[in-house]
């Protein structure tokens, strides 16, 4: 916070441009017979002052010299200039050198020969073309990196070394432009902004293509929508930023773990996760909170088949490419950026005061046959006792994040390099994340033939996380478990428990925040990641490429759970568990690429072969005994046991790509994949995915290409097969592993077989069509993209359940079954109003429909069923994945309200229920409560997703505010299945204070009670925890100024900006839990259940980024 406070104070110093620079400034000099030029160059060197002059007018070559102690600037000029024809004039820092009227020089002059460097001063404007200035246009000399950038009005000033030289002039969205200067001191540049980006280069695997030639589905999301706000992670950057993309919260802590889901979900067992890229090299690892977003420039989805199938056996989930920042022609640019936040919990749970909570134990003991005596006393100092766990156990969290940043280059190499530190203080008690990490970029242009670059970035990460997103009483859930009138400090201040549990302390009464505040639990993660690439070029159009690749990822976790003694919370042993968990992955590409242009044709060719190994250790020990607290390491401990593995596998690929074009009007692309797996069997390592796209530029015809209403149009078809290797590996051979046994009168440990090995086993086949189109209208005024698709998954890798006779933990994995994912997505860009106030609309929205087609039979012959996990005390699952239906479908009991009076008997038939005991609908219609009463009451996958950003700009003032939504699909909310039930042994919600009586027989709760049938009933998963997860969230406001450039014309500072923004601002849903983007299990047959993640936070940011 202090750095961010001086950053910013040095900016608003720097503000005030230092008029009498010249008037303060003395150097000391002791030149003897020197060149003016050499006089120059001191003085330059040792100040801020800048000489602006052309040749001509200025003898640099004459000699003088010089001694001058503490003498200002200013005095010496005179003295040098005062009696020849060189004036002189000092506008701040710069010095300006003019001819005047020859005069006689008394100084001692000597003329020398030798070459004149000659130097022009050339000024101008750079607009648009209805006039409007376009403020930091990049102007550079061409072949040089001499440039400088146009100020807020658009006018700029370079010193050029030949008045007859090329200048290049490029801004985001336009067209670049080359102007010959012939002689030219002032010239007025306009920019044309390019059709739709058509020039834009996107990245596609193993190279580029220009925005106009992509055939396929391909949605790019730049630097300054990925930075627009601070986040933990670049997946939470991608949400609502591309149609088709869903982004969900699968659990975690303050790293942010996320899932991504391209297109839905086309796998049922399997891993649905996309394949992610980082700079060439494909990532195995998915701790990627260690990537820093501020590093990256790019990201790339590849979504269709003819887009992915390049990556073969990895590409059936979509592929995402980062690219991050790379240095660029000119000269160096140093940047430093800072962002400040303050955090606060977005949601907090409604839950019962100690009074309502007292009523509620009242009542339930009075309708479980228990005693009341002690909750009958409301003057009981015990319920004078009303903590706000939530309260006590959150904090505001702190973010900050500091990025150092210097780039530049010249033509033939360029460099980049960055810094970054980011420190987040949790909003839960005793937990922070930190990240430390430094990244390189080089490129360079050895010779004509040969040019080289690698990519470096190492970081570390220490995090002092908690457990959570669980059922019971672990994480933020633990602040609403325990009652509210059991004691959080003692009068000194320290950690407090009640030591009975006796009556009124009956049922759930620790104290949350020991578990929270006393254990040690620690995770560091180290990452070492980069490539290297050499290009060769071997004639004309073709080169050969290659590229090696490194990804080392070690996650270091360490817990020490003390020795403490509080009330009745006890722990008499400390205990430590101590894990390494190592990913070591390497990939080694080599291609040929060749590119040939005739007449109207234009063909590029691309054929390789690529090699990847990835090792993967785990290791895990665990100890205790220790009795004290200071002897809290895993050597300590007296007793142990521990867990390890070691699995080393790869991936060995040929592959080929041809791109035709002919007259810009039609396009083809053809890929083929070859991919060999050790996750398969050797009859069924190998693998072939070949795909193939076409397109039609409709708007380089005749009769549309000069069209002033259509800029362009592009239909485009696409169909090709992709795979998916994601499962355990070695699945195909049957493993061992330890179990425990009875050896006459002891337990001892030996191995037996883990699972079935399918020697069978092969790829998931991803069929995919796709049909899109591309479109620009108004002068690019509005442009979008609209892509129907139809996704086939077949040979799904499913695990097969067993009998427990087959005498196995793991049932088999088999290749069985099909999928279906089938949608449109639909994006837009407008640019609203154009002139000097701006506003513009990015748009996307995606309908996806997910549906089993088929899943084979069981053992038994039957059509096959497969549950998701149990919901805890009721033990059933909500979630059911059968043919016909979407995967993880939820499938339970449909919650009817409550039985009421006079319905006796019919009650105790049907499950010997009571009224005011919740009821259920009877399906089936046989008078009970069974199994066939269950019923498919929702979807867990939303049905429609998408996102909106507006932007309004004036001047140097811009607005941004950006939503994101999704609606269709329901979330199970186990937080109100657990304490919404009536039951008083937990904290109960607010919501079950309404509870049945015969008094109050329109309750929304069923009648409280403490065990027994009503329990039961109360309990069970239901649809009335069940709830529309459909939401509209405002989540990103931001205000953001440019300093105008003309403040930092003499000083060390280049540019300026400030942003004021803020993050989940809004949300609008009816969703009752903290957030309704959670899900908190990675497994799709458990999809959308929220057993309360690290709760989601709204954010206060103050950014600055300055230039220099």
């Amino acid at each position: 916070m202090k750095i961010s406070m001086l950053f910013m104070f040095l900016v608003l110093f720097t503000m005030q441009a230092n008029s009498s620079y010249a008037q303060r400034t003395k150097i000391t000099l002791n030149l003897n017979n020197v060149t003016v030029e050499r006089l120059i160059d001191e003085i330059e060197s040792k100040t801020d002052f800048h000489f602006v002059y052309q040749i001509k007018e200025v003898d640099l070559n004459r000699v003088v010299s010089v001694k001058a102690n503490k003498e200002l600037v200013t005095s010496i000029l005179e003295r040098i200039f005062g009696n020849t024809k060189t004036t002189h004039n000092v506008v701040d820092k710069q010095i300006f050198l003019k001819e005047r009227e020859a005069r006689t020089s008394t100084l001692h002059q000597e003329v020398q020969s030798g070459p004149i460097k000659l130097q022009s001063l050339v000024s101008g404007l750079v607009t648009d073309i209805d006039g409007i200035p376009l403020a930091g246009a990049n102007v550079v000399e061409k072949g040089t990196t001499n440039g400088v950038t146009a100020d807020f009005d658009g006018n700029f000033s370079i010193d050029v070394a030949n008045a007859n030289s090329t200048l290049v002039v490029s801004y985001i969205g336009y067209s670049t432009k080359e102007i010959p200067l012939n002689g030219q001191a002032s010239v007025n540049i306009v920019l044309e902004e390019s059709a739709a980006g058509l020039d834009e280069v996107v990245v596609v695997g193993y190279g580029v293509q220009k925005k106009s030639d992509i055939t396929g589905a391909v949605s790019n999301i730049s630097e300054e929508k990925l930075q627009s706000r601070p986040t933990a992670n670049f997946s939470d950057a991608l949400q609502g930023r591309s149609s088709g993309v869903q982004i969900r919260q699968s659990g975690g802590d303050l790293d942010g773990k996320f899932q991504i889901a391209i297109r839905g979900v086309g796998s049922v067992t399997g891993s649905n996760e996309p394949l992610i890229v980082v700079d060439g090299v494909p990532l195995v690892s998915a701790s990627f909170s260690t990537i820093n977003p501020k590093d990256i420039s790019s990201i790339d989805i590849l979504k269709d088949a003819s887009a992915t199938a390049i990556y073969g056996a990895r590409a059936a989930n979509g592929v995402v490419i980062v690219t991050t920042k790379k240095g660029t022609v000119g000269k160096p640019q140093l940047t430093y950026s800072s962002d400040l936040s303050i955090e606060h919990i977005s949601e907090r749970y409604d839950v019962m005061s100690t009074e309502q909570q007292r009523l509620l134990f009242v009542e339930a003991f009075k309708n479980s046959n228990r005693s009341t005596a002690v909750y009958d006393d409301p003057s009981n100092p015990i319920w004078q006792v009303d903590n706000d766990w939530q309260d006590l156990g959150t904090r505001a969290g702190i973010r900050q994040i500091h990025n150092l940043n210097y780039s530049g280059g010249t033509e033939n190499t360029q460099y980049s390099a960055s810094a970054s530190y980011q420190n987040r203080t949790g909003i839960l008690l005793n937990t922070d994340i930190k990240t430390y990490s430094l990244r390189t970029n080089l490129s360079s242009q050895v010779n004509d033939w040969l040019k080289i670059s690698t990519n470096i970035t190492g970081s570390f990460q220490p995090q002092n996380y908690s457990d959570g997103d669980d059922w019971g009483a672990t994480g933020y859930r633990g602040f609403v478990y325990h009652h509210s009138y059991t004691p959080a400090y003692d009068e000194n201040g320290e950690l407090a428990n009640i030591d009975t549990a006796s009556a009124p302390y009956f049922g759930a009464n620790s104290n949350p925040l020991v578990p929270l505040l006393l254990p040690t639990k620690e995770l560091n993660t180290t990452r070492l990641l980069g490539n290297f690439q050499a290009n060769i070029r071997l004639m004309e159009g073709l080169f050969f490429n290659t590229n090696l690749g490194g990804d080392l990822v070690r996650v270091e976790g360490y817990t020490y759970n003390p020795i403490y003694s509080i009330g009745r919370m006890i722990n008499t042993q400390g205990s430590v568990r101590v894990s390494n968990n190592s990913d070591t992955n390497w990939v080694a590409d080599a291609t040929l690429d060749y590119t040939k242009e005739f007449d109207k044709h234009d063909l590029k060719l691309l054929v390789g072969v690529s090699a990847q190994q990835f090792l993967l250790r785990r290791t895990s020990a665990f100890g205790t005994g220790t009795i004290d607290n200071a002897l809290n390491q895993l050597s300590n401990q007296t007793s142990f046991n521990s867990t390890g593995s070691n699995v080393k596998g790869g991936l060995a690929s040929t592959f080929a790509r041809m791109n035709y074009g002919y007259d810009d009007r039609y396009l083809l692309t053809a890929t083929v994949r070859r991919d060999g797996s050790s996750r398969f069997g050797p009859d069924k390592r190998y693998g072939v995915f070949p795909s193939a796209s076409l397109a039609w530029r409709v708007s380089q015809e005749n009769f549309l290409k000069n069209s002033t209403t259509l800029n362009d149009l592009k239909f485009r078809v696409s169909y090709g097969l992709t795979g998916n290797q994601n499962i355990g590996n070695f699945e195909f051979i049957t493993r061992a592993a330890s179990t425990p046994y009875v050896f006459g009168n002891s337990v001892v440990v030996g191995n037996s077989a883990s699972n079935i090995g399918n020697p069978s086993l092969q790829w998931e086949a991803n069929k995919q069509l796709d049909i899109g189109v591309d479109f620009a209208l108004f002068k690019s005024r509005i442009s979008g993209t609209i892509d129907y698709y139809d996704k086939k998954s077949e040979d799904l890798l499913i695990q097969n359940p067993i009998p427990l006779t087959a005498g196995v933990p793991n049932p088999p994995i088999v290749n069985i079954g099909s999928v279906r994912n089938s949608g449109v997505e639909f994006a837009i860009f407008t640019r609203n109003l154009t002139g000097k106030f701006k506003w513009s609309t990015d748009f996307n929205i995606s309908y996806n429909k997910n549906e089993v087609l088929d899943i084979g039979s069981n053992s038994a012959g039957e059509p096959l069923e497969i549950p998701g996990q149990n919901i805890p005390l009721s033990n059933v699952p909500t979630n059911l994945t059968v043919a016909g239906r979407p995967v993880g479908a939820f499938n339970m009991y449909i919650f009817d309200g409550m039985w009421q009076l006079g319905e006796e008997a019919e009650a105790a038939t049907w499950f010997n229920a009571v009224p005011g005991d919740p009821k259920y609908k009877d399906l089936n219609n046989n008078g009970l409560l069974d199994a066939g009463d269950r019923a498919f009451v929702g979807n867990p996958h939303p049905k429609f997703i998408g996102g909106m950003d507006n932007t309004f700009s004036y001047k140097n003032l811009s607005l941004s505010v950006f939503m994101n939504f999704a609606t269709g699909n329901k979330l199970y909310n186990t937080a109100r299945n657990l304490f919404s039930r009536g039951v008083p042994f937990v904290q109960n919600f607010a919501e079950a204070a309404d509870f049945w009586t015969p008094d109050n027989p329109s309750a929304t709760s069923p009648r409280p009670s403490q065990g027994g049938t009503t329990t039961t009933l109360a309990t069970l998963a239901s649809t009335r925890f069940l709830e529309d997860a459909s939401f509209l969230r405002v989540k990103n406001v931001a205000l953001t100024y440019d300093l105008p450039g003309k403040i930092f014309e003499t000083s060390f500072i280049s540019s300026a900006q400030f942003t004021i923004s803020a993050t989940n601002l809004l949300t609008f849903t009816k969703y009752t839990g903290l957030d309704p983007e959670a899900s908190s299990r990675e497994s799709l047959l458990s999809a959308g259940i929220d057993y309360t993640p690290y709760p989601n936070t709204k954010q206060y940011n103050l950014g600055v980024k300055i230039g220099f």
